[in-house]
């Protein structure tokens, strides 16, 4: 079990991955003209930002707050990052993505993040 401001900065390091992922399929977007994978830029930023900012709940003294806003990240970052990656890929192929490998790294960058989530969601850590 992790203590939880360990738990914190690993969630802090999933939401800087997955924002470096999306500027990067931003940045190839804009250079070639198609992105790394199917998600959209601008409002996966968006989301990813309001995640970070609840990783300040417990500094607040707002467990309870934390663990409840990580049941929405769960749904869609497990819904739609990981399970909605895979779904994509078993209809589409290759098609929404650059290659295997960044296919391969959507669903690892949210599989850890989603394990992170359970963790919090369920209070799987130590205060």
């Amino acid at each position: 079990m992790l203590a939880l401001p360990k738990l914190l900065r690993l969630q802090a390091v999933f939401a800087a991955m997955a924002i470096g992922f999306l500027i990067a399929s931003g940045i190839r977007a804009s250079w070639v003209g198609a992105p790394l994978s199917a998600a959209d830029v601008p409002s996966s930023i968006t989301l990813f930002v309001r995640y970070s900012a609840c990783l300040f709940l417990p500094r607040y003294g707002e467990i309870g707050w934390y663990r409840i806003a990580m049941i929405p990240a769960l749904v869609a970052f497990g819904g739609g990052g990981v399970i909605g990656n895979v779904v994509n890929f078993s209809q589409n192929g290759l098609a929404s993505y650059a290659s295997l490998p960044v296919f391969f790294v959507a669903i690892a960058i949210n599989a850890f993040g989603s394990v992170l989530n359970i963790a919090a969601a369920l209070g799987l850590f130590r205060k």
